[in-house]
């Protein structure tokens, strides 16, 4: 379909298709170990379950809820009965506990950060202050912890981070007012994948935004599912899938970028170059800087 915003390529989807259909045998992800937070419902309970059917190995799930949790790991065992799924039942703000489950997995592929919070929407003078920071405690803090629990035990050959972006920072602070927790959060998040990237050369980082996915989190932002283009769960969950094929290798291009699940993956490829030639396209930055005509 035509982008209904201003989009990075051409078609723009709202639902999964060919290229990114995780049974696609390019896109197997037989022999690894998947690490998803925020696992227990939504992006996160999908995107386990199209890693399944891409033949993962081992699938850990990390959440609060052990029941929700178990849940995912029945329909994993339902989807693909050779894929082994482990729950861990933690908050991803708790390091300890984050610290003993990296011990406990091992060696892995894939890690993908998907816990999020978001505040209620209120101005910046008003907001609860707890509430407000607790953005940042999930969407910022929490990343760094899992990290450095995590990045010990990354596949040394190769390894893949991703963490879900929030689309909404490109339509700046008028069209996002009242968000301001959970926005520039998730700005700083983004631009963190952007200096794991830089930093780990056998790690391949990218900041996914996976779509406008009517989860609790984004019906918690204010936000009318029936007034917006809403994109499929599986969207974004096949899109990691495909991003995960040799483990950045086939699309390294896009390492240390921010992407929209929407943008088609065919036209991606096709603008290797032009992204491997601009440094800070599809980066954390400075709107028109360079400037042109200035000084």
């Amino acid at each position: 379909m035509q982008p209904p915003f201003p989009s990075f390529t051409s078609t723009w989807h709202n639902d999964t298709y060919a290229a990114i259909d995780p049974t696609k045998p390019d896109l197997s992800q037989t022999g690894k170990t998947i690490i998803i937070t925020g696992a227990g419902s939504g992006i996160g309970r999908q995107t386990a379950l199209s890693f399944a059917k891409a033949n993962a190995s081992h699938i850990v799930l990390i959440g609060r809820t052990e029941s929700t949790l178990s849940e995912t790991a029945t329909l994993i065992t339902s989807t693909n009965p050779s894929t082994k799924a482990t729950v861990h039942a933690a908050s991803v703000t708790d390091s300890a506990a984050i610290s003993s489950i990296a011990a406990s997995v091992g060696t892995w592929d894939v890690l993908v950060l998907g816990a999020a919070s978001i505040s209620s929407p209120a101005l910046v003078a008003q907001a609860d202050l707890t509430a407000w920071w607790d953005n940042y405690e999930v969407n910022v803090k929490a990343v760094v912890q899992n990290v450095q629990a995590f990045l010990p035990t990354a596949n040394p050959k190769r390894a893949s981070l991703f963490t879900l972006a929030a689309g909404g920072f490109v339509f700046g602070a008028k069209a996002t007012a009242y968000l301001s927790g959970y926005i520039t959060s998730k700005v700083t998040q983004s631009k963190l994948t952007e200096y794991l990237a830089a930093e780990n050369p056998n790690l391949f980082a990218v900041s996914v935004h996976p779509g406008m996915v009517d989860t609790k989190v984004f019906r918690s932002s204010g936000a009318d599912p029936a007034k917006l283009p809403i994109d499929t769960e599986r969207l974004p969950a096949d899109f990691l899938v495909w991003l995960s094929q040799g483990e950045g290798e086939k699309v390294g291009f896009l390492n240390g970028k921010t992407v929209f699940a929407n943008w088609d993956v065919d036209e991606l490829e096709a603008k290797k170059a032009e992204i491997e030639g601009n440094e800070g396209l599809l980066t954390i930055g400075l709107g028109g800087w360079p400037f042109v005509g200035g000084n």
